[in-house]
């Protein structure tokens, strides 16, 4: 029973490719638990979102239009759309695109440097 747990528990640690490294860190983000987030960031990545002690920690995300330009075999850059949920609900006006570059270690893929996009005025 403890063997089975554990290789849940690892297996959930790792993403597996580019594709599902977006869906983890939007679950990671959805958790609101900065815990969750580090095992998807190198041990020296240069860009880790913060933001769960305001606003984001009442928000889910959603995310949509996944791009994946593999560079390497072990490196490759993802860029989608992020989308802001409140209450149930998608907030109007708000799609970020987010740009990552990840890398494949032993243990699956994880982000080495990745940035949201800022929302422009009037958009």
């Amino acid at each position: 029973m403890f063997l089975s747990g554990l290789l849940v528990a690892t297996s959930a640690a790792q993403s597996a490719s580019p594709e599902t490294l977006v869906q983890d860190f939007v679950n990671a983000w959805n958790s609101h638990d900065g815990k969750v987030f580090d095992r998807l960031f190198i041990e020296d990545a240069i860009w880790v979102p913060v933001a769960h002690a305001t606003w984001a920690k009442t928000t889910t995300l959603s995310q949509s239009a996944i791009k994946v330009q593999q560079l390497r075999p072990d490196v490759a850059v993802i860029l989608f759309h992020a989308k802001f949920v409140e209450d149930g609900k998608e907030v109007p006006g708000i799609d970020r695109a987010m740009v990552i570059v990840a890398v494949k270690e032993a243990d699956g893929w994880k982000i080495a440097t990745g940035q949201i996009t800022k929302q422009h005025e009037g958009a």
